[in-house]
């Protein structure tokens, strides 16, 4: 369908009773249609647009053609369409639909060995390497509200959560790429949203952990901490930020600007998991991060600098944000090559 087709019909859809010529012919003007006469006339050929009680009208198959056009742009837009062959699994239909809301969230950004990383991951997962390193991000975030869809914001659970995504791809039995993010560990500073975490195939891509975290700020200071149970340990985390807003990487990035890692490290919308000769994929749909580059003032990061990616883990930079909505889809599943 050609836009300016698709205009006529969306001028048409927010008029019930219909539009006449002139106000039709002056509103796809006003939209930059060069020659509405003629769009009018290709749509009326075509059956999606007819003549009633003085005024122009979309038909039903002009509604279907709207919706298509619409179904069209959304899959346009996804940032994880789903594949040939892929199936929907929630454990839970319901619960699984979650919603919450990023309060404040910093980003570590970790260049890695990338030999290290792939000792880490489950087939058919590998790391995905820019700049000649693969990358882990440690997300320190505070979560507001987080609930199943329909919920009232009062029943939602406010906690603290770190996680450890490495940037990961694999090739699916149609021989297609599929980028996202694997978690080689994660900590919650809430028991119940732990026990989900593990109870449900949603989230036991590996367990859970439970820490005491808190984060606090001060001005523009943000101090972060994470102290694992003894159960757990290997996390430890406490930093200090300097978040006032920066859109130049610190000195020593390997990215120039917040564009040119915004596709490697922010438009990361699928977390994968592996079992059953499937590889599990749960995504958010999120609203843009608004991130900026912030200051690190001190930093101890146990997993990184004395963990299994150790040595040679560098810090690259540090991403802060703020006030971001997102939810969960249902968990979906698809057959890797092998």
């Amino acid at each position: 369908m050609s836009a300016e087709s698709l205009a006529a019909l969306v001028a048409l859809a927010l008029e019930p009773l219909g539009l006449s010529e002139r106000a039709l012919t002056a509103r796809l003007l006003e939209a930059g249609v060069v020659e509405p006469a003629g769009v009018l006339r290709r749509l009326v050929a075509a059956g999606q647009v007819q003549a009633s009680r003085g005024a122009w009208v979309l038909t039903s198959s002009g509604h279907e053609a709207l919706r298509e056009a619409h179904a069209a742009l959304a899959r346009a837009q996804d940032p994880s369409p789903s594949s040939e062959g892929m199936e929907e699994c929630p454990s839970v239909p319901w619960l699984t639909q979650v919603q919450t809301h990023w309060v404040e969230a910093v980003s570590l950004n970790y260049a890695v060995d990338p030999g290290l990383l792939a000792r880490l991951l489950p087939a058919p997962l590998e790391p995905e390497v820019f700049h000649g390193t693969a990358w882990v991000q440690v997300l320190m975030s505070s979560l507001r509200d987080m609930r199943p869809r329909g919920l009232m914001p009062l029943l939602g659970v406010c906690f603290y959560q770190v996680s450890y995504r490495a940037a990961v791809r694999y090739r699916n039995a149609n021989g297609d790429w599929r980028r996202g993010g694997y978690f080689v560990r994660s900590e919650t500073s809430d028991p119940v949203m732990r026990g989900v975490g593990n109870a449900l195939k949603e989230f036991k891509f590996h367990e859970f952990g439970e820490a005491r975290m808190v984060m606090a700020r001060e001005g523009d200071l943000l101090t972060v901490g994470v102290d694992p149970e003894p159960a757990f340990p290997g996390g430890k985390l406490v930093g200090v930020f300097d978040t006032e807003p920066r859109t130049q990487p610190p000195e020593g990035s390997v990215w120039t600007d917040l564009e040119a890692l915004h596709e490697p490290l922010v438009e990361c919308y699928d977390a994968f998991g592996v079992a059953d000769g499937c590889v599990y994929v749960l995504t958010i749909d999120r609203e843009p991060w608004n991130a900026r580059f912030a200051t690190p003032v001190q930093l101890y990061c146990e997993y990184l600098q004395e963990g299994p990616l150790a040595p040679g883990a560098r810090l690259d930079s540090v991403l802060h944000l703020k006030e971001c909505a997102y939810r969960w889809r249902p968990l979906r599943r698809e057959r890797y090559a092998r």
